[in-house]
């Protein structure tokens, strides 16, 4: 990001809205996951970061195989939890938080952003079918055409952090 674009995200009085996505390894329990993001979390108050909005981890299936070395044996995942926190913070502070959540023993990857305050959810456009295409449940184009409402996102591909 260009200097110029990171000076327009900058507030007034100095802080920065970040996010922080992440994937947790899947070996840990339930119970594991929360004390972890809580810890994660914690990291990010002690270096003075608010917080806007989180989703706890959950687990999920990846796009392609992680690998990652933990104590001296590559170990190949397929699965993680993934879950991100929305915060604000003194970019003065962030160099260190990124240390910090470069250290963390669970974490499997994670990608940390400057961002917006505002909630910016994805609202999926409408699609164009054909008549007997939509009653039969596919999505090719035809000449006659009607107007049908899309409820349900479109899949993404599941990029890790």
């Amino acid at each position: 990001m260009s200097e110029e674009n990171i000076k327009q995200h900058e507030r007034q009085d100095g802080i920065q809205v970040y996010e922080l996505a992440f994937h947790l390894v899947p070996t840990l329990s339930e119970d594991e996951v929360m004390v972890q993001f809580s810890h994660l979390k914690s990291l990010i108050e002690k270096k003075g970061g608010t917080f806007i909005s989180e989703e706890t981890p959950q687990m999920t299936n990846l796009a392609y195989e992680i690998s990652k070395t933990v104590k001296a044996q590559k170990k190949h995942y397929t699965s993680s939890f993934f879950g991100w926190v929305k915060f604000e913070l003194n970019p003065e502070e962030i160099a260190g938080l990124e240390k910090q959540v470069k250290g963390f023993e669970p974490m499997l990857r994670y990608l940390l952003i400057t961002t917006v305050r505002e909630n910016t959810l994805f609202v999926p456009r409408e699609r164009k079918v054909a008549k007997e295409d939509a009653e039969a449940g596919t999505d090719e184009v035809t000449d006659e055409v009607a107007t049908v409402e899309s409820t349900e996102a479109l899949p993404t591909e599941e990029a890790s952090a």
